[in-house]
């Protein structure tokens, strides 16, 4: 490496002593510079001898052509790098002064040849071209000083001769200068100084336009400030935010903005005058300054107008304006928010959208619902209805008898006229196409109550309506013709005719909430809200826009939130009901906050009257008012056209399109939260106030949540809570049962009601009703209005009396003086030769059968707005359907119980009122097919029956009216008991007083029967004369069942044996105890002989009543005494005429003849003395002796 060193230096040495010598050239073979180049190469070559020689035999012709290649492009470097660095010096140009100017770059330039030169000799040294480089350059060096030489030789002579014209050239040149220097004396002192003058006086004009100019746009920019700010002042207090701030933004930009850039400047060169005068009126420097302001124009100081005093003070109003922009926002927010809760314009939306949303469910998709347009809507219904039923079995009951009463040609019209006459579409014609359906109006009068409301349930019975007159008001409206059969009127006295009319049915208002109808008195008012509604929430908008203008959109979102989306502290007194998780020391309410009210208080009946429908208007409104708000279609009335408005909507947009400004979707999840908040607690007091309403609460608000839930989905269906909304507002799992127990308890507290008020006594039927129509050509008869489902059908009887009985009024008033008449006992009565006929039924009867067929369709109604709100039902027996033949069936149930315990104490109730209770319940059993008949049918006509369960829910339908019919059977039985135990109480009690203390020792024969037979038989006569109400079968029971107990009686009294002394007479213990009356203790013949004559009689009684074989329950008694009597007696009693015994007196039982021989009075010594005549011819005396031979020989037979 040291020998490389050495010609680097060398060259670096030779390339610094050429920059700083003379201007020779370089390549003068008598320069010092060649003679270094001449040194500098014998060096190398001594180093380059040094080396070995390579051998260039060996070389090939491309490795040859590859050195020269490369010595070529290293001498070309180098040749390169020497003429950059080479000046050519102009013969024009002072050479002191280029060498000032060149002397910075020479240094620069020959310290890079010098590196280039070194390192192009080191390349050739690494690569071993030293010596080929060396005598390139030598070669080359030789050739360029040759032709340098040639060059001066050639022209030598041409120079010296241009030399030779300019030294002639220096004569008139000094001529020329005096010329010019006589010129410029002319010119300073006899023209130029007056034009001097007159530049000066234009330019100070110029300089005044200047300042006017400049002065007169500064005056309209600060009245354009003042404008803009009185603008900012005015919009502000007219609440137009977004104006208000382009005012407020537009002055504080001319107040900031350079006056220069506010000032009209022209161009040319009074561009250069009017900006000259413009920095002399800013900086108030004099003209002779002036051209030193134009030159340094971008070192002068930038002033704007806020600088200025004026600007100063409107720079302080600017904040003042914002601040009172936001004041104004706020104050509109805040009407808007009292608007919303105190003034009830979200609650008064929330009531028009609910009222729209119920009248379009009902009127249904193409006006074919319930509620919609006529004929279609309910004559398609009906047909379906009718094709069901049709294609059903017949084998059943239910199936058969939902044929009977109905005709789809004759009752369909009618009951399509009669809606539309009624009421329009909407909710109201909904649920009269609903009553209608299930045949209310076919069945029952239409002034008739439905008496489903708690305080109507069992309204007052008119029994002289019931009776067939026309007068009186609240009664049920049996008039004779619509009872009997005759011409039905759909003439309605409780529903105004007509569409117009206010007044609504009572079934409309069962099933339809007061919010939901169409004619309510703040429906315009309403409707005004709900269409204003996009527009009403400027408020909200212009604080918006406000706040995000200003750059404080979260404080916006903030104060927005905190008052829409709040919850308030209430009561907790009812908080436990419906959410057991809340703390009971303190319950945080969101529809408290919403509404204003404590939801927590009231009464049940108050919630869902009131409370209810007006918190699910207000979650409603507070839906529509957040749509509105999420959709953003709003025109408000403060953006208008032009390019300020245009260049501010534009600032605002980009704005709001920023980070921190992203309000929507935080008011879009912070409402979402609030509204799940609202629907959440609203289903939970729902769940909680469910417990105690009554069926009518229940179906009402099943109605509206139905509408409210669609309504929800109509007004904002882009809230995720429309995803929870069913689980949210469901009232409960098990609703349906709790319902139908509210119908059971309520259609027994009304039964009880009905029967408390009724008098218990026969329906009489009209005289001047028409016979029944019967069914002609297949065509099932119309069902009697008032009396439906077969009870016109169910009529007395008249009695069988014996010709040889005659019963006058006496009788009657002795044995009924407790009755009004002696019409409740027999049913039939005669006056002035006219048969007036009864009912088996009384009054309360279809009271009861009508408040069961309300409660049936009121629980559909609820069964189907529950399936509305998406509830699912999964029960065998055809699904909702089912339940609702569940209802019936208990109702019926509940209902019989309660005609059943009608009374307060059992001896209060006589036997004419127990036998009307059976035949009440009776009554109420045969209507039963019918009932469900007609309630399949309805069914069927709303559509809760589907065709693929048809045959399921009639099977199911079967079963329940068994069940039904199995109720009424329990309590007809129990009631047919209890008349026969109130019977045999009244017999006991006659044969007990009437036989104390009776002496049956007579001595002597009668030919009438005793005072008991006599009383006995009037009892049975005329209790058995107020059975006709009865059924022939419990009739002929109760007729052998008194009898049965009076014949038993007699034979205990007889037969019994008596633990008494033979002269004190004093019974035993436990027969007193069992029957309250001893036996007999002591008889004689007499005495028998008077028992067979009451025997005979009572006989007699029997076989006038007409039951047939009713007098054979006194064949033993009968046997008894005739046996006693018989004079054969003695011999039948021997052993061996047994057989004619038996034949003779088959039910004669030894051990009874017994007891009789032991208490038998045989006839003594002093008796014949005292009788004188001897014993009777037609009776058996006995003597003692012959009373204990009998007796012996009857002992020894039982033994």
């Amino acid at each position: 490496h040291k020998f490389c060193r050495t010609p680097l230096l060398v060259t670096l040495t030779m390339t610094v002593e050429h920059s700083n010598g003379d201007a020779r050239n370089p390549f003068d073979v008598t320069s010092p510079l060649v003679r270094d180049d001449r040194k500098r190469t014998s060096a190398l070559s001594q180093i380059s001898a040094s080396k070995p020689s390579v051998d260039t035999t060996r070389l090939t012709a491309r490795a040859r052509r590859r050195r020269e290649d490369a010595v070529k492009r290293l001498v070309a470097d180098v040749a390169r790098k020497s003429m950059a660095t080479a000046h050519l010096l102009d013969e024009e140009e002072d050479l002191t002064t280029i060498a000032a100017e060149a002397e910075g770059a020479a240094a620069a330039s020959v310290s890079q040849q010098e590196f280039a030169t070194a390192a192009a000799v080191a390349s050739s040294i690494e690569r071993g071209l030293d010596r080929e480089v060396h005598d390139e350059l030598v070669r080359e060096a030789k050739e360029s000083s040759a032709l340098i030489s040639k060059i001066c030789h050639n022209h030598s002579e041409a120079f010296l001769k241009s030399v030779g014209q300019v030294v002639a050239l220096g004569t008139p040149c000094m001529m020329l200068e005096r010329k010019l220097q006589e010129a410029n004396h002319e010119l300073q002192n006899s023209t130029g100084g007056t034009m001097l003058d007159a530049i000066t006086a234009l330019e100070q004009s110029r300089n005044a336009d200047a300042r006017a100019r400049t002065l007169l746009g500064m005056v309209k920019v600060c009245h354009r400030v003042a404008v803009l700010l009185e603008k900012a002042r005015k919009q502000a207090a007219l609440s137009h935010p977004r104006l208000a701030l382009d005012a407020v933004d537009e002055a504080r930009t001319c107040l900031t903005a350079p006056i220069s850039s506010l000032l009209l400047i022209p161009g040319g060169r009074d561009a250069v005058v009017s900006q000259a005068a413009y920095h002399l009126l800013v900086s108030g420097q004099s003209d002779s300054n002036l051209e030193d302001d134009l030159d340094n124009n971008d070192k002068s100081a930038v002033l704007s107008l806020e600088h200025t005093p004026f600007g100063s003070r409107a720079m302080q109003m600017l904040p003042r304006i914002e601040n009172e922009v936001l004041q104004g926002a706020r104050r509109g927010l805040n009407r808007w928010f009292l608007s919303l809760r105190s003034g009830g314009d979200g609650a008064k939306a929330g009531r028009a959208a609910l009222r729209r949303c119920a009248n379009s469910m009902a009127v249904g998709p193409g006006q074919l619902g319930m509620g919609g347009k006529l004929p279609n809507s309910y004559t398609w219904r009906a047909k379906i209805a009718d094709n069901l039923i049709s294609r059903v079995s017949q084998q059943g009951k239910v199936a058969r008898h939902s044929r009977v009463g109905y005709w789809f040609e004759r009752d369909c019209p009618r009951e399509m006229d009669r809606l539309e006459s009624v009421c329009g579409e909407g909710m109201q014609r909904r649920a009269e196409a609903l009553a209608s359906a299930f045949g209310w109006y076919r069945c029952w009068d239409e002034n008739a109550s439905v008496g489903v409301e708690p305080e109507n349930a069992g309204s007052t019975i008119d029994t002289k309506t019931l009776s067939g007159s026309r007068h009186g008001k609240n009664t049920l409206g049996f008039k004779a013709g619509a009872a009997a059969g005759g011409s039905r009127a759909y003439k309605d006295m409780s529903v105004t005719r007509g569409k117009g009319g206010t007044r609504k049915s009572e079934w409309a208002t069962l099933l339809t909430p007061s919010i939901l109808f169409e004619d309510s008195p703040t429906r315009k008012e309403d409707d005004t809200k709900l269409f204003a509604l996009p527009e009403s929430v400027h408020p909200v908008r212009r604080a918006e826009v406000a706040f995000a203008l200003l750059g404080r959109s979260m404080e916006f979102v903030q104060y927005y939130q905190e008052n829409r989306f709040g919850d308030m502290r209430i009561s907790s007194s009812k908080a436990g009901d419906y959410d057991s998780e809340i703390d009971r020391g303190e319950v945080r309410s969101s529809l408290s906050s919403l509404t204003g009210d404590d939801v927590s208080l009231g009464t049940d009946r108050i919630f869902f009257a009131k409370s209810m429908p007006h918190l699910c208007a207000s979650v409603l409104g507070f839906s529509a008012v957040e749509a509105a708000l999420d959709i953003g279609n709003v025109v408000d009335d403060d953006i208008m056209s032009g390019t300020e408005s245009d260049s501010a909507l534009q600032a605002s947009d980009s704005k709001s399109s920023s980070p921190e400004n992203s309000s929507t979707s935080s008011f879009r999840d912070s409402s979402a939260r609030y509204e799940r908040a609202l629907v959440a607690e609203l289903g939970s007091i729902l769940r909680g106030r469910a417990i105690g309403a009554s069926l009518a609460e229940l179906v009402r608000s099943s109605s509206l949540m139905s509408a409210f839930r669609s309504a929800l989905k109509i007004v904002h269906p882009s809230s995720s809570t429309r995803r929870v909304d069913r689980e949210l507002l469901a009232m409960d799992v098990d609703i349906i049962m709790t319902a139908l127990k509210v119908a059971q308890e309520e259609q027994l507290k009304s039964t009880s009601k009905i029967v408390g008020e009724d008098r218990k006594e026969p329906m009489r039927i009209a005289r001047h009703s028409s016979p029944l129509s019967m069914s002609q050509d297949g065509i099932p008869s119309e069902e009697v209005v008032n009396l439906p489902f077969g009870l016109a059908s169910l009529k007395q009887k008249p009695p069988i009396v014996d010709s040889g009985d005659s019963i006058d009024s006496s009788l009657g008033l002795k044995t009924g003086s407790n009755r009004k008449g002696r019409l409740g006992f027999s049913g039939f009565s005669s006056a002035g030769g006219n048969a007036e006929e009864y009912y088996t039924f009384s009054h309360s009867v279809p009271s009861v059968v009508r408040s069961i067929h309300a409660r049936a369709i009121a629980f559909a109604a609820f069964v189907l707005s529950q399936e509305e709100l998406g509830q699912v039902f999964q029960k065998k027996g055809g699904g909702a359907a089912g339940f609702v033949l569940d209802c019936v069936e208990e109702c019926v149930a509940v209902s019989a119980v309660g005609m059943k315990d009608g009374f307060e104490h059992l001896d209060e109730l006589s036997v004419e009122q127990a036998v009307q209770i059976t035949a009440n319940i009776a009554a109420l059993q045969s209507a039963l097919p019918r009932l469900f008949g007609t309630l399949m049918r309805g069914l069927c006509h709303v559509g809760m029956i589907r065709a693929d369960q048809l045959e399921e829910t009639f099977r199911y339908a079967e079963k329940t009216l068994s069940g039904a019919d199995h109720s009424c059977d329990t309590e007809v039985g129990s009631m047919y008991s209890l008349v026969y135990e109130i019977c045999r109480n009244k017999i006991d009690t006659l044969i007990n007083f009437s036989l104390d203390n009776f002496q049956w020792v007579s001595k002597s024969s009668r030919e009438m029967p005793n005072a008991y037979c006599e009383s006995l038989i009037e009892y049975m006569r005329s209790t058995f004369k107020c059975l006709s109400p009865m059924d022939e079968g419990s009739r002929a029971g109760l007729h052998f069942s008194c009898c049965g107990h009076v014949a038993e009686r007699l034979v205990k009294l007889l037969t019994d044996k008596a633990k008494s002394d033979k002269f004190t007479g004093e019974s035993g213990q436990g027969a007193e105890e069992e029957d309250g009356l001893p036996p007999i203790v002591r008889i004689d013949a007499y005495g028998i002989k008077n028992l067979a004559t009451d025997v005979s009689e009572f006989e007699s009684f029997a076989d006038s009543t007409g039951v047939a074989q009713l007098s054979e329950c006194f064949n033993e008694l009968k046997c008894l005494t005739h046996a006693m009597l018989d004079r054969e007696l003695p011999t039948l009693l021997s052993p061996e005429n047994e057989n004619a015994r038996r034949r003779k007196y088959p039910f004669l039982d030894l051990g009874k003849v017994g007891n009789i021989l032991e208490k038998y009075v045989g006839v003594g010594l002093g008796d014949r003395f005292m009788g004188g005549s001897g014993k009777p011819s037609d009776i058996l005396v006995m003597d003692k002796k012959e009373v204990s031979s009998l007796s012996r020989i009857v002992r020894a037979q039982i033994h």
